[in-house]
């Protein structure tokens, strides 16, 4: 979690002092009363005060985007990994495990400070240009809300493009055309290969496709402990292709196994979030570094993101990561991605700052008149929250293999 501590915020929330409970001191809203749906308040301050306060510093920790009953997983859990919960009907006290179908949140926009970017001595290239991150922004109560089966499918198949985009062409909506131009990490080299060897699936290469992934899904995991931040991130965009082809292609018959690795997939993106803050790196270029920020970024909302739309698919349309996903950072101005370095001027960094949004924010500032400036990737964001409002009709819509 992400938070702030000021003189007026020394010992703990009102909440936390009346149950006699340890306070985490979050701001605005500590992590007990988040969880338990309290208000959060602070003896002698108040929300705007608190954040106009010169004196307020950035306590940084790993930000929660990981659910705290899933244990971690290690290189001897690769075959064990803990099945998947059965469906079940929510109640009203379990707003934290659904997702924003149709309803938005209703939050204010704010401005968050960013961590600072140092250097780090095993990145690929290093520099003095820094990039913002955004903050966790206030937690939202959600209410109970299913994606219909059209909204499902509809994501299904956009996620399902990424494979052969990726095949094609190297790079996806949350791994940029020139992440991996002057250095290709191992996991990034076996995803393409495997990418490439899928779009010619046939039946009689079906099962050495499956068993291709599952080697080196146990060769990812039982490397883990030596990754330096950029392997970790090829490592986790390479497990969010495997995960697209095998939850979502039912002929090879691997969901089961596909399910479990959610767990996987879940930890190395919240050690991923977490690293991107205790281990910045630095780049010979502003645009380098926005460039490997933003795949981060995006590859961390992805991991989010492909386990909300499987959890619809099992748990009949409604979404267990919504909390999660809402507060996550989102760049709303496609035009960035699409920028080539020498396009990339000094006053960019200044407009990508701008440009970045929570997703939940994004979502509720959506205007469907404005279609035309959306983005493949944009668009099946929106389709999650807004429905057929945010979708394009020229689109085909496929579904479940």
């Amino acid at each position: 979690m992400l938070s702030y501590i000021s003189a007026t915020r020394r010992k703990a929330c009102s909440a936390c002092v009346k149950a006699k409970r340890r306070c985490d001191l979050g701001y605005p809203c500590c992590n007990r009363c988040f969880t338990k749906g309290l208000v959060c308040q602070y003896r002698g301050a108040s929300a705007s005060d608190a954040l106009t306060q010169p004196e307020v510093v950035v306590r940084q920790t790993s930000p929660e985007i990981i659910n705290r009953r899933h244990r971690f997983i290690t290189p001897s859990d690769s075959e064990s990994v803990s099945s998947p919960r059965e469906p079940r009907r929510l109640s009203a006290n379990d707003f934290e495990s659904l997702f924003s179908g149709t309803q938005c949140p209703r939050s204010e926009s704010s401005n968050y400070p960013s961590p600072r970017h140092g250097s780090h001595a095993d990145s690929p290239s290093l520099g003095h240009y820094q990039t913002p991150t955004l903050l966790s922004p206030a937690p939202q109560i959600w209410e109970p809300c299913s994606l219909s089966n059209l909204q499902i499918n509809f994501i299904i198949d956009q996620l399902s493009t990424y494979v052969r985009g990726f095949a094609y062409a190297g790079s996806t909506p949350f791994i940029h055309p020139t992440l991996y131009e002057k250095w290709q990490p191992a996991a990034y080299q076996d995803a393409c290969a495997l990418s490439a060897l899928y779009i010619l699936k046939t039946p009689r290469n079906k099962n050495t496709i499956s068993s291709s992934i599952s080697a080196k899904i146990s060769a990812l995991i039982s490397s883990s402990s030596f990754w330096s931040l950029s392997d970790l991130l090829a490592a986790v965009q390479a497990l969010l292709i495997y995960q697209i082809i095998r939850l979502f292609d039912g002929e090879l018959d691997q969901r089961r196994v596909a399910a479990k690795h959610n767990a996987v997939l879940e930890k190395w993106a919240a050690e991923l979030w977490r690293r991107s803050f205790a281990e910045p790196l630095s780049f010979p270029t502003e645009h380098q570094s926005w460039i490997f920020y933003e795949s981060l970024r995006r590859t961390v909302l992805m991991s989010v993101f492909l386990r909300g739309a499987w959890s619809c698919v099992t748990n009949g349309g409604v979404c267990e990561q919504c909390p999660t996903l809402n507060r996550l950072p989102v760049t709303i101005d496609p035009e960035l991605w699409e920028l080539a370095e020498g396009d990339w001027e000094a006053e960019l960094s200044a407009r990508a700052a701008k440009s970045m949004s929570t997703y939940g924010q994004y979502a509720l500032s959506f205007n469907p008149e404005n279609q035309g400036a959306l983005g493949v990737f944009e668009r099946m964001l929106l389709v999650a929250c807004r429905g057929e409002a945010a979708m394009d009709s020229q689109v085909p819509v496929m579904g479940l293999v």
